[in-house]
């Protein structure tokens, strides 16, 4: 059997829960890298699907469903600017 004084003495204590200061810290950390992280993908694909018309480009008529005119949010390409993205500048 272990003595009891033996086990006393290898016992560590509970750990501390982290000071504000430390979890602040982390939380400043981890949406720095976020953010860095969305600045990239921004600059890699800077459109998304177009939500009115579904990535089509064509706006459908409600009477007549068959007809259709280009979509007013897009103009038409189907797709549109992702929040915080540049046009991109033409390639020459």
């Amino acid at each position: 059997m272990i003595p009891a004084a033996l086990i006393l003495a290898t016992a560590r204590p509970a750990p501390h829960p982290p000071s504000l200061a430390v979890v602040l810290l982390w939380a400043v950390v981890i949406a720095a890298a976020l953010g860095a992280a969305y600045s990239v993908s921004i600059r890699r694909h800077p459109y998304r699907p177009c939500r009115k018309c579904g990535e089509s480009g064509k706006h459908r008529g409600t009477m007549f469903t068959r007809s259709f005119r280009a979509c007013t949010r897009c103009g038409g390409t189907g797709c549109e600017l992702r929040p915080f993205a540049k046009e991109p500048e033409p390639r020459s």
